[in-house]
């Protein structure tokens, strides 16, 4: 989670420009509703596909599932303990 910075007493531009920065970068990266959502395999600085990003479904008897998708088009699912998961919300 990305902190805001505190606003000045008075009308700053750095501080705007710096504020609507904030945002935009935030925006790209959320998920919207009315687009298509694309999750993307993202690579670090060796070159290593960072597994840690997905998307995180729970069941009906709360366990966590993580689903993947191989270059073949082959959807799995593995389960995942709420210490696996970087959601916020998972209790």
């Amino acid at each position: 989670m990305k902190n805001l910075p505190l606003a000045p007493t008075e009308y700053n531009q750095t501080y705007q420009t710096e504020l609507n920065t904030i945002i935009t970068e935030l925006d790209a990266n959320m998920l919207k509703l009315d687009a298509a959502n694309f999750l993307v395999s993202r690579t670090d600085s060796s070159g290593n596909i960072d597994q840690t990003g997905g998307l995180v479904l729970q069941s009906p008897d709360g366990t966590h599932y993580k689903l993947k998708v191989a270059n073949g088009g082959a959807v799995s699912t593995s389960a995942i303990t709420t210490e696996q998961s970087s959601n916020p919300y998972v209790t």
